[in-house]
């Protein structure tokens, strides 16, 4: 799809810094906006749109979720009590937290359609203390979402189970969960599931006011809902919309087992939606959006010890993966889809969809400090779609800081592989899944520009001040982009479900 939607922000994020310097994406694309904007009105053909077509995805249910061998829990915020037991639909519970102290290892908690903020509304969940897994281990428990109040149905879609915090202030992610076995435990795995949730912390977040008119909010157009957001210590001089603007996760995980985290949406999440540490077992990561997320959208490093590594795996598939955000509204670093960490003997990563990432669609920099350890890593990334990435793929290589690998390349790069075919832009025929993004945010973003200027006053009191003692002058710096880590409206990531029959996340079946 590079020829409607060009890397933009390869230029847009590489150059800014010169002083004075104005860099206008939109400028130097304007053909190739107008393509896109050409694209997202066109009529679909094929399916018209319909996200009946796609693929169901191995291992992911959206109607029935599986008993496990302990006790099953009820959770409805419409129709629980909080004073019920929770082991029948007709005793729901209607505090998440208080199912999950209840349960014991193995126990299932199905939760229905509501917002869940733990107790009293704190604004967070926790299944074992975030930081804390070596003393506190946590349970392994599955959890199900996207039930209908009374239990009788299950749609991920339509019954929409979300962590969604507002006012509240915390340090914590939105869920924790801890699941470890003690220390020399020779029994079987555990499990762990996290499927049909919804974690966003767009109605939390610290925002400029929107402002088209004033360009120290980042505010691209009249339609995205928010101006950027304020990163933790910015204070800028305008209306603000919002509440905290520290660096909380979406979903963490410090687990063990068998894990799979499927079906659901992160959106909007100020530090990671996933960001996880993994000992012995299997993770897979599959059938979720991820979308506005800041630092990275997806990252899990391997927590053992060396001799265990090739017991640890990972497979990240059919994931939709957009609009990822860098650290700071200078755009300096960080702002990747998926990142290859350390600790993990094989990693998968196939029929995802990768755009409009500020930094790059994937990552793979990390190199074991045990040679013969990273000799044997396998690193397979196949069968993947692109579109409009700072880069598709992020390499490190000795002299240079880093290497940019386009989709049709990666199979050049020896850190990748066994597995490495089948990575393409995303096809120009599939307009469903562009009409499926809300068309502000995409117009902001293909239009991204920042201004970078510099000031510095030698009669400053400052710079008076430091003459008399020799220390160095002083000076300010300002760096405006016209959009960064907006807002996205939540409930339009749903839409992105089944655009793209094989690719990205699913209409779950």
């Amino acid at each position: 799809m590079k020829n409607f939607f060009v890397k933009c922000m390869a230029v847009a994020v590489m150059l800014f810094l010169a002083c004075g310097t104005q860099i206008q994406a939109q400028n130097l694309l304007k053909g190739l906006k107008e393509k896109a904007q050409k694209a997202v009105k066109e009529t679909v053909s094929g399916n018209n749109g319909s996200s009946n077509s796609s693929s169901p995805v191995p291992g992911t249910s959206n109607k029935t979720a599986p008993a496990g061998k302990g006790k099953t829990f009820y959770v409805s915020a419409t129709t629980g009590s909080a004073r019920a037991d929770g082991l029948t639909p007709a005793t729901a519970m209607k505090d998440l937290q208080k199912a999950i102290d209840a349960a014991e290892e193995n126990d299932v908690i199905y939760v229905a359609e509501g917002n869940y903020l733990g107790n009293m509304d704190r604004g967070y969940i926790e299944c074992g203390k975030f930081g804390n897994a070596q003393n506190d281990r946590g349970k392994f428990i599955s959890f199900y979402g996207g039930y209908a109040p009374d239990f009788s149905e299950r749609d991920v879609v339509k019954y929409v189970t979300k962590i969604q915090p507002t006012s509240q202030k915390f340090i914590a992610p939105l869920f924790n969960i801890n699941a470890r076995r003690p220390y020399g435990y020779t029994g079987p795995m555990g499990t762990v599931v996290i499927d049909g949730f919804v974690f966003d912390l767009g109605e939390n977040n610290l925002y400029c006011a929107p402002n088209v008119d004033d360009e120290r909010t980042g505010t691209p157009n009249t339609g995205v809902l928010t101006g950027r957001f304020i990163e933790p210590d910015g204070a800028p001089a305008v209306p603000k919309v919002g509440y905290a603007n520290g660096d909380e996760y979406g979903l963490h995980m410090d687990v063990e087992g068998n894990v799979r985290v499927a079906n659901c949406i992160f959106v909007n999440c100020r530090d990671y939606g996933i960001s996880a540490m993994m000992g012995k077992g299997h993770m897979e990561i599959c059938n979720n959006i991820f979308i506005a997320c800041r630092y990275a959208a997806c990252q899990v490093r391997g927590s053992t010890k060396d001799s265990e590594i090739d017991q640890v795996s990972l497979e990240f598939h059919h994931n939709t993966v957009l609009f990822t955000w860098t650290r700071t509204k200078a755009f300096e670093d960080m702002g990747q889809g998926f990142r290859f960490m350390n600790g993990i003997r094989t990693i998968d990563v196939h029929n995802n969809i990768f755009g409009c990432n500020s930094n790059c669609g994937v990552e793979r920099v990390y190199y074991e400090s045990n040679a013969s350890i990273e000799k044997q890593k396998i690193s397979n990334l196949y069968d993947n779609y692109f579109f409009a990435n700072k880069r598709d793929l992020e390499i490190a290589a000795a002299g240079a800081a880093s290497i940019s690998v386009p989709a049709a390349r990666i199979e050049e790069a020896e850190q990748i592989g066994p597995k490495y075919e089948g990575n393409k832009d995303l096809p120009d025929s599939e307009t469903a899944f562009i009409n499926a993004i809300d068309q502000p945010y995409l117009q902001g973003y293909m239009n991204l520009k920042v201004i970078s200027s510099q000031s510095y006053n030698p009669n400053s009191a400052a710079n008076q001040v430091n003459r008399i003692f020799g220390m160095n002058q002083t000076g300010s710096e300002i760096v405006r982009p016209n959009m960064y880590c907006n807002k996205y409206p939540w409930e339009k990531a749903k839409d992105l479900f089944g655009k793209v029959a094989g690719y990205g996340a699913q209409i779950p079946q």
